[in-house]
């Protein structure tokens, strides 16, 4: 009732054409919804669940402009990997995370490289068989396991959004592409069904607040 059809439209934030300012000013709004909604919690809440301690090394697969890997400790060795170079290079000074340019698919690490894979808002941009390739290249080059996070496909995230457009509280691009998003998204039935497929020792999918699943493989 609550679960609208699942519709795979592009999304603004993916073309190569899209005007630099406008496309700066989606990445501070993706920023903020990590920061301010509850992104960064679900984040580091996913990690202490597979790991109590503090990882020795993680990869962020699609990570956009790394600011989740950034409040991880400054111990933890952190690599954020995206396919558009502009996005990582978004307020990069400073920064001891390091930025590889890659294709989620492809990714140019040797097996066991990392302790921790994560993947947070990407889930969504993929079919079911490309989060299937997906998923068994991040365990591949992970030692401990995968986590991955995304909102959940539902009318109360996707209004919420559309409030936030109407009341161009966010930019042109989000505007688009936050309501596209949502209804590109799985719901947490379907992501089971995803992971069914991928061969881990333990899989475990979990509801986050607001609105988000957490998706856990372990290797």
């Amino acid at each position: 009732m609550f679960t609208p059809k699942r519709i795979d439209a592009p999304e603004l934030l993916d073309e190569h054409d899209a005007p630099r300012e406008d496309v700066q000013r989606s990445l501070r709004d993706l920023r903020r919804f990590n920061s301010i909604y509850g992104g960064a919690g679900v984040y580091r809440r996913l990690l202490r669940r597979m790991a109590q301690h503090h990882p020795a090394s993680v990869l962020d697969v699609a990570s956009g402009t790394a600011d989740l890997l950034e409040q991880l400790p400054g111990s933890t060795f952190r690599v954020a990997v995206d396919f558009k170079i502009d996005h990582l290079l978004y307020l990069r000074e400073g920064s001891r995370v390091r930025r590889v340019v890659a294709d989620a698919r492809r990714l140019p690490f040797l097996n066991s490289a990392f302790e921790i894979v994560t993947s947070t808002h990407f889930f969504h941009h993929l079919t079911p068989d490309e989060n299937a390739v997906m998923l068994r290249e991040a365990l591949r080059v992970s030692r401990r396991g995968v986590i991955v996070n995304d909102t959940r496909r539902h009318y109360i995230p996707w209004l919420v959004v559309k409030l936030l457009a109407i009341l161009h509280l966010v930019g042109r691009i989000t505007r688009n592409d936050a309501p596209a998003s949502i209804l590109r998204g799985y719901t947490i039935e379907e992501a089971r069904a995803i992971a069914a497929n991928i061969s881990a020792t333990r899989v475990e999918v979990i509801r986050a607040w607001p609105f988000r699943f957490g998706l856990l493989l372990w290797k």
